[in-house]
């Protein structure tokens, strides 16, 4: 049996490396920091959506592709905790 704990931690770890990946650099595990701010622009955030996309094997549907999802660590984290039951 998984540890959910284990799973969640593992999960969280593998979004913000995602993050910084795309953003080319470190993140502080802030929910609310800007990742406008952070580098986060038009095309960057289309990476961050195929990475994710691609690391959780999940499909965004077109109606959640708005900037406001991913203005933020704890926006983004709402969004694919509750919209695709990833566990964070």
């Amino acid at each position: 049996m998984v540890d959910q704990s284990l799973l969640v931690l593992n999960n969280k770890k593998l979004v913000i490396k995602t993050l910084e990946t795309v953003l080319e650099r470190k993140i502080v595990l802030d929910p609310n920091i800007n990742l406008k701010d952070e580098g986060l622009d038009s095309l960057k955030t289309i990476e961050l959506i195929v990475s994710l996309e691609e690391e959780f094997d999940i499909q965004i549907d077109d109606e959640d592709l708005i900037i406001d999802n991913f203005l933020t660590i704890g926006k983004m984290f709402n969004l694919l905790i509750e919209k695709y039951g990833i566990k964070l």
